[in-house]
């Protein structure tokens, strides 16, 4: 199974240690990576992707909403004030994720209407875990899956901002070929 870096971490690693203590016969080959695999030509039976999907060669079953939040730390927000309106993220610096650059735009929903926002990152780098550290360091905002920075949020490491304005969630799928035939090695 292949499922992105910091998803296949935080979420499939766990879900999996359950699945196998109930099913202790099976063997399961996580592959992490955030390249988009070809499940047939690498021997994949199933992949995890998040995003819109448009490879009609295949079966995707939607299986939950990845919930975006953007925060900073304390100490950036202290430095560079807390964006109270997405008009006010022009004065702040942003990361981002590389696999999320190509859309360079922040999407926001709030009571006005949707909102996009144009953002020059500072810093982008291609894994979820070093963002989050770079964000608690005090680099800048970050939008990431809420899941990601659980802890974080909790510990106050990272603070939410502009939580009137809800970031587009992006859709989780699983993936398998329309065959349904296990790749066997």
């Amino acid at each position: 199974m292949s499922a992105p870096t910091s998803f296949g971490a935080s979420v499939i690693a766990p879900l999996t240690a359950t699945f196998l203590q109930a099913w202790p016969a099976v063997r399961v080959e996580l592959d992490l990576t955030n390249r988009m695999v070809d499940l047939v030509d690498e021997g994949f039976d199933l992949a995890i992707r998040i995003g819109e999907i448009h490879q009609e060669d295949l079966v995707a079953r939607y299986l939950a909403p990845y919930r975006m939040v953007i925060c900073a730390a304390p100490a950036y927000l202290a430095r560079y004030g807390t964006p109270g309106r997405p008009e006010d993220l022009a004065d702040h610096l942003c990361l981002s994720h590389t696999v999320w650059t190509a859309r360079n735009e922040w999407r926001l929903t709030g009571v006005e209407g949707e909102v996009r926002w144009k953002r020059d990152a500072v810093l982008r780098c291609n894994d979820g875990y070093a963002l989050r550290q770079a964000a608690i360091a005090g680099a800048g905002l970050l939008m990431q899956p809420e899941v990601l920075l659980a802890d974080a949020l909790a510990s106050g490491s990272l603070v939410r901002v502009l939580e009137a304005w809800t970031p587009q969630s992006r859709p989780v799928h699983l993936l398998w070929r329309q065959d349904r035939r296990p790749c066997r090695s």
